[in-house]
């Protein structure tokens, strides 16, 4: 398990304990952290949406 595996996680879980939604606005990543986060199964109970 990578570092950004454990990331997401700990993301995930404190979203889903707070009930908040993440959206991500990326430029040099390239989409790479949306990426991470969609990866996840159920990504999509918190994660809304990335714009590249």
């Amino acid at each position: 398990m990578g570092a950004s595996h454990e990331l997401v996680e700990t993301l995930a879980g404190l979203l889903l304990q707070r009930g908040w939604m993440l959206a991500t606005a990326e430029s040099c990543t390239g989409g790479m952290i949306a990426a991470a986060c969609t990866d996840r199964a159920g990504s999509s109970e918190w994660f809304e949406r990335g714009l590249v």
